[in-house]
């Protein structure tokens, strides 16, 4: 029997990590920058593209695909730059994270509650123009991160809400899998668009630009991605 070193870094993989090279690209290449050579913005951007590797290829898996579209048994086609083509139906991304989220284990949903940065977004209010949002026209509650792209003024913003009632009830104890499965989606909700609001190179005071918001972002990204493509950990291993 052969023992191996304890210090020695052991690569351990879940069953179906090679479908998400992309995504064990992207988190090796952050894993091997120098510590402060890449900053917060730059890592997340990282695991984003990794995490949306990760939501497409589940996705995918699970039928949801680009389809040709039909009409009465024939191909609907449309002309797009003198030439014909035919029409194709794209999945939405929050299709795709509703099928990455589908395959969530029960343990990195409770990881994501409870770890210490989810509590940053859910006590957090938005910012749009520099100004903290606190409720909408319709006098709801906002808390989490905006959604940059789908918000056109402040009093009827678009956001990505984490449920603080049944965050702290599940705190307090009451942790129903009902409740964990609306936290965990939530929470992904908000990761993703994180991501996505960074796209828009905004260089104003809002939730295209708070690097606090990347910050306490990134550790919740990486549980996540690292949940599907398992990362180095130490170990110690035997074989015969």
């Amino acid at each position: 029997m052969r023992l191996v070193d304890p210090n020695t870094v052991l690569q351990y993989r879940t069953p179906r990590a090679w479908l998400f090279q992309v995504a064990s690209a992207m988190a090796r290449h952050v894993e091997q920058e120098r510590p402060g050579a890449m900053g917060a913005v730059e890592q997340y951007m990282c695991y984003w593209v990794g995490l949306q590797n990760i939501c497409v290829t589940i996705a995918n898996e699970q039928a949801c695909r680009p389809e040709l579209l039909t009409s009465e048994g024939q191909l609907e086609l449309e002309q797009v730059d003198g030439f014909s083509m035919p029409k194709v139906r794209m999945p939405e991304e929050r299709e795709q994270l509703d099928a990455a989220y589908k395959v969530f284990s029960p343990q990195l949903k409770e990881k994501l509650i409870l770890h210490r940065c989810t509590r940053f977004f859910v006590n957090r209010l938005p910012r749009f123009h520099g100004d903290e949002l606190t409720v909408d026209s319709r006098g709801q509650g906002l808390n989490g991160v905006l959604d940059i792209g789908r918000t056109v003024d402040a009093t009827n913003p678009v956001w990505c809400p984490i449920d603080q009632a049944l965050y702290y009830a599940y705190l307090g104890g009451e942790r129903t899998s009902e409740g964990a499965e609306k936290l965990g989606k939530e929470i992904l909700n908000v990761l993703f668009t994180i991501g996505r609001n960074r796209l828009h190179g905004e260089k104003r005071a809002d939730d295209a630009s708070t690097l606090d918001v990347v910050e306490h972002g990134l550790p919740l990204l990486k549980e996540v991605v690292n949940a599907f493509i398992s990362p180095p950990v130490r170990g110690v291993s035997t074989a015969a």
